[in-house]
């Protein structure tokens, strides 16, 4: 768990957050983004493709994962410290591509650590939780309990970094 930054307002930058990757604070209104929210409360922006672009069995493939024809909000536990991400964000977080495709389609992703200070906050509103299983051991004994009392009707899925899969735990 990297060292965060505790905000008193961590609820009004999760709100933000979540806008961002809804796109409900885009100008043009057509790009996608997934949003990450840095252990210091930054919130980067990550651009999808170019609408149009991404080829048409790599879309399926997504859409096999999670159909568009109802628009999720995903939040994501995995390692967002600015250095890894900068340094290479396919490895600080192996399936961003697979997210990045997510929003994409249009689905709605912010990706944070899940810090305890955070961790209601950053589920709040979600209808999916999908965590990095190298983050599990990180998180705090109740993590599940917290997002479910955040997000009552929350699913949870674990990422497998070994086998790419990903496992229902809620």
């Amino acid at each position: 768990m990297p060292e965060v930054d505790v905000r008193p307002d961590i609820e009004k930058l999760f709100d933000q957050a979540r806008k961002a990757a809804a796109g409900e604070s885009e100008v043009d209104g057509k790009s996608r983004q997934v949003v990450v929210v840095t252990p210091g409360r930054m919130l980067m922006m990550q651009p999808c493709p170019p609408p149009g672009s991404m080829p048409a069995n790599v879309v399926g493939q997504i859409e096999k994962l999670l159909s568009s024809k109802v628009k999720r909000k995903i939040a994501v536990i995995g390692y967002t410290e600015l250095k890894a991400l900068a340094g290479n964000l396919g490895k600080a977080i192996p399936f961003f591509g697979m997210l990045s495709g997510m929003a994409y389609i249009g689905h709605s992703v912010w990706i944070f650590e899940g810090h305890a200070s955070a961790l209601a906050a950053g589920c709040k509103g979600a209808d999916l939780l999908i965590v990095d299983g190298l983050m599990v051991p990180h998180l705090q004994a109740d993590w599940q309990a917290t997002a479910s009392a955040a997000a009552p009707h929350i699913q949870i899925y674990v990422h497998d970094r070994a086998s790419r899969s990903l496992k229902k735990m809620k």
